[in-house]
């Protein structure tokens, strides 16, 4: 049972009527102990994706280092006359990650992938080793610690819909215009896959079909990687999908469709 502690930023959110007010903002409707979100630009771009736990009456958001000031900035913004405060807790609220365990795993399950594990937050753990980076990958989940930063992604970019992080049919909030916009297209164009690689690769290379780019490799870990792919020219593709030069495997998607 392999225990991690990753390098995040926990945000402490309190106030009356802090959960109406986040979920007011927010991709996703507070749901559980743990709901996957983000909060996006008006434009639709990601400024940080985030886990929130309930915390009694308050909100624990944890996010990415890269991540953690610009949430912390933008939702400063938002709150206007709102009783809310926002605190920095990083420091007294260890993020853990716990995988290949059973049920009773200390903290609430991962709520992107049933096979990712437990998130452990406040919590003092005894950390192991292990590779959380591979394990993901395996499964083929993007991940912002990762695999892209603030402001330069699309939320199904990311794969936020097929990971639970998105709802749809909730109330409005920040950028739901331009995502709602996206998912009535016709078909996804661009989506993070996960790689199996067959030979040496770097962040930026480019995967081809033939003379045709269709995805470029964001992250390589090992003989694993995430790659943006334009899944609209990979079905129309005739020929194998390689990277320079060497077949590579192109994982389906999280929900196991080519979607």
């Amino acid at each position: 049972m392999p225990i991690l502690r990753r390098p995040r930023t926990v945000l402490r959110l309190s106030g009356e009527g802090v959960r109406d007010w986040l979920d007011g903002l927010i991709t996703n409707s507070l749901s559980g102990p743990v709901t996957f979100a983000a909060l996006l630009t008006p434009q639709g771009k990601i400024i940080a994706d985030f886990f929130v736990t309930e915390d009694g009456d308050a909100l624990l958001l944890d996010t990415t280092k890269a991540m953690g000031a610009g949430l912390a900035k933008r939702l400063s913004m938002y709150r206007l006359s709102a009783p809310i405060e926002i605190e920095d807790v990083s420091d007294t609220h260890p993020v853990h990650v716990v995988w290949d365990a059973d049920d009773d795993a200390p903290g609430h399950a991962d709520p992107r992938h049933p096979s990712l594990g437990h998130r452990v937050v406040g919590a003092a753990l005894n950390a192991g080793t292990g590779d959380y980076d591979a394990h993901r990958l395996s499964l083929g989940v993007p991940d912002s610690e990762w695999d892209f930063g603030p402001v330069s992604t699309f939320p199904m970019d990311a794969c936020m819909d097929q990971l639970g992080g998105v709802n749809y049919a909730k109330g409005c909030f920040v950028g739901q215009e331009v995502v709602s916009r996206m998912k009535r297209m016709s078909s996804v164009r661009k989506r993070m896959r996960g790689l199996v690689l067959d030979g040496p690769a770097e962040s930026g290379d480019s995967i081809k079909a033939g003379e045709r780019t269709v995805g470029k490799v964001l992250h390589v870990h090992g003989n694993l990687a995430m790659a943006l792919v334009r899944i609209d020219r990979l079905r129309e593709a005739s020929e194998s999908p390689t990277l320079r030069g060497e077949r590579v495997q192109i994982m389906d998607s999280v929900l196991g469709t080519d979607d």
